[in-house]
């Protein structure tokens, strides 16, 4: 029994190594788990570690050779022992899909995926499921005879920690079922450097398609998904200055990260608004940036962003409509 503990030590450090891998800019492609072609692919769930959905048991029961430490062990066709992490859907007693909770019991993440649902009329649509931390979130579905697609793309902003830490970032492939049940399989991953400058960025993309028949008839399902990833330092201070068009301050406030009101008047007379946010640098400094929000053409209400920081080290956006009016 012994033996047995310290082989299953060496296979899950082998596994951890083989999943911690570098992903920069690329663009991969995720076979449903199962090989269940009804499994639709929906978006990810980012973690700060990798999953560990590895059936050991399992693979022990079904191998056998004799421990040695000096012995190197091959996992071959672990896909078969790897077990799906599936959701708890929480309902609220709602049958509204905006209402609900979706979470992955015992593991702390970052939900970024789009499940579709159908109401008591039989019609499908997607409902989205995003925590604080997803930012630019693009949502593109198109539906035709044949083909069915739908595009997720959004930014996770992370703040950079002391010099001798990185932040670890594994984007798992969130699936659905047909009826409805919504898993996550594990992925491969990689860490931000606190060496990084702000607006330093990466990417990765998952994609999928696969074919359904039905009475002689064949639909095309597609599935894209793109996660950017942005260094961006800590926010600690909001400035908001009202400018008239000879760039004098008509108005001045200061806000605290997050406690932007929702809603702004302009001025008589601004014709832009200038947005001054003082940042913490990973050295301690002090770094400013500036937006510029112009009056819009139509006069119409207009969202102006700011960003705070979470307490997990990532940043979330917040957005205050101002009324030019």
């Amino acid at each position: 029994m012994k033996n047995k503990k310290n082989n299953r030590l060496i296979l899950i450090t082998i596994l951890l190594a083989v999943l911690t891998l570098p992903l920069n800019g690329c663009s991969l492609a995720q076979k449903n788990a199962g090989d269940e072609s009804a499994d639709r692919l929906i978006g990810v769930f980012i973690t700060e570690d990798p999953l560990d959905l590895f059936d050991m048991d399992s693979w022990l029961s079904d191998h056998t050779f004799t421990p040695d430490n000096d012995t190197d062990i091959t996992i071959n066709n672990s896909g078969n022992y790897i077990n799906p992490l599936y959701a708890t859907i929480n309902r609220h007693n709602s049958k509204d899909p905006s209402d609900w909770d979706v979470t992955f019991k015992g593991v702390r993440g970052i939900n970024c995926f789009s499940p579709v649902w159908t109401d008591e009329k039989g019609e499908t649509f997607h409902a989205s499921q995003y925590n604080d931390a997803v930012c630019d979130i693009h949502t593109n579905i198109s539906s035709s005879d044949n083909t069915e697609e739908l595009e997720l793309s959004a930014t996770i902003y992370n703040i950079p920690g002391l010099i001798d830490q990185d932040a670890g970032f594994f984007p798992n492939p969130v699936y659905q079922t047909a009826d409805g049940k919504i898993y996550a399989v594990s992925t491969s991953g990689f860490s931000t450097s606190s060496r990084t400058s702000e607006g330093d960025n990466m990417s990765t993309t998952f994609s999928e398609q696969f074919e359904t028949t039905e009475q002689f008839k064949t639909k095309t399902e597609k599935t894209s998904v793109t996660i950017h990833y942005s260094i961006m330092f800590e926010p600690l201070k909001i400035r908001l200055f009202q400018m008239d068009k000879d760039h004098q301050v008509i108005r001045h406030e200061e806000f605290t990260p997050g406690k932007v009101p929702e809603k702004l008047s302009a001025e008589e007379g601004a014709a832009y608004i200038l947005i001054e946010t003082e940042k913490k640098s990973p050295e301690g400094g002090i770094v400013i940036t500036r937006d510029l929000y112009e009056r819009s053409e139509n006069e119409e209400e207009y969202s102006l962003e700011t960003f705070y920081a979470l307490d997990n080290g990532l940043v979330s956006k917040q957005s205050t409509e101002v009324d030019w009016k």
